[in-house]
């Protein structure tokens, strides 16, 4: 170790972080370098510490001299371990996206058939339980929360959930779920629709302003027979809860438009507060084949569009050109239980809440009404 010159104040750095200048000389590397106490020349041959950039050495020196929080430090888990209540086809769509999952991975697997066991394999390394009332006794301490993807009617798995105090995401929920409100744990209502990217994109630019004040919210939703759910109420739901999630609160009137002749059509208009109002219209007649989605919002300023229209590609292949849709996967389904993970990570409220699932249900109970009926149903928003 030798003396060296103290650098002038020039050669340092603005912000004071050290810094390091390197020779080679028959084979050595000399290197100098210098802090805010006495400085000393340092030799050293071959050593690859030396040769670190100045900017390397600075974040280094900036690193330590700051604390960081212990990460996990307040007794949340390092990752959420979640259990699968549902079907082989759930099992494949989730374990189809399980690499696309931060901070959580799958646990446990109950099928709900049971032909259904070896569908678990999909989500990686989860165990099978037999039955849910085995998961939440005698694995209750196997996993942290739990997805349930079941039918709408087995309310029994859901309450289950919500009292094993476990946070669940569970759905569809279609049925009265007034009783599930009274459990202490989060349960957040799956709704996918709201999660594709197309929709969260028209939502970011109505929530930043872009858009204004919305004024008329149009949604097309054709679908072939084989794509079309059984229940009336499973195919005015999702788009019944878009509107009111567009708007921020439950419609003042509601008037639907379907004919006996046809009940594969129904159009219904809801009034919002302040002249709002949405106009939406489902077909299930459409021809084998694909579906077709389209939601366009004008704001007083603005306007934006989720389109499958704008989303198709010519293919040329010496025949005939076709149309392809560029697809947006099951990135809903993947954002939706990113969100799951994420509100429990941060301790906070999912952005789907029970009550707004309580909300859609009550909405698409009275379109159904007023179709029935023949008649507008006005009905004013809680306070």
């Amino acid at each position: 170790m030798h003396p060296s010159k103290k650098p002038t104040e020039e050669s340092r750095d603005n912000d004071n972080v050290p810094a390091c200048l390197g020779k080679l000389v028959d084979g050595f590397v000399f290197v100098w370098i210098w802090h805010d106490w006495p400085f000393e020349f340092v030799e050293r041959a071959n050593d690859a510490e030396d040769l670190l950039l100045p900017q390397q050495i600075g974040l280094a020196r900036r690193m330590s001299r700051e604390t960081f929080p212990a990460p996990y430090d307040n007794g949340r888990p390092k990752m959420i371990r979640l259990a699968l209540i549902g079907q082989a086809k759930a099992a494949k769509s989730y374990g189809a996206i399980r690499t696309r999952l931060h901070r959580a991975a799958w646990a446990a697997f109950v099928p709900l058939t049971a032909s259904d066991g070896q569908a678990g394999q999909a989500l990686g390394q989860a165990t099978t339980a037999p039955s849910t009332e085995a998961l939440f006794t005698e694995q209750a301490n196997d996993f942290d929360a739990v997805v349930i993807d079941a039918d709408p009617g087995q309310a029994a798995s859901l309450a289950k959930a919500a009292d094993a105090g476990k946070p669940a995401l569970a759905g569809p929920l279609f049925a009265d779920i007034a009783a599930l409100g009274q459990a202490d744990t989060m349960l957040m209502p799956a709704h996918t629709w709201r999660f594709l990217p197309s929709i969260q994109a028209v939502k970011r630019s109505l929530d930043a302003g872009k858009l204004g004040e919305p004024g008329l919210l149009r949604i097309h939703r054709w679908l072939p027979p084989k794509a079309t759910p059984e229940s009336l109420t499973e195919r005015i739901l999702p788009d019944a809860d878009l509107a009111c999630w567009m708007f921020g609160g439950a419609p003042e009137k509601v008037w639907t438009l379907q004919t006996p002749s046809n009940p594969d059509y129904i159009q219904f208009h809801l009034g919002f507060a302040n002249g709002g109002m949405a106009m939406i219209d489902i077909a299930c007649s459409l021809p084998a084949g694909g579906d077709y989605f389209s939601l366009s919002i004008i704001g007083a300023t603005g306007a934006a569009y989720a389109d499958d229209h704008h989303n198709m590609n010519l293919l040329y292949a010496g025949d005939q050109p076709k149309a392809l849709r560029t697809s947006e996967g099951r990135a809903d389904l993947a954002g939706q239980l990113q969100e799951f993970v994420d509100a429990i990570h941060e301790q906070r409220q999912a952005t789907v809440i029970l009550k707004d699932a309580t909300r859609a249900i009550a909405v698409t109970e009275q379109i159904i009404e007023s179709a029935n009926s023949n008649h507008v149903i006005e009905q004013k928003e809680d306070s």
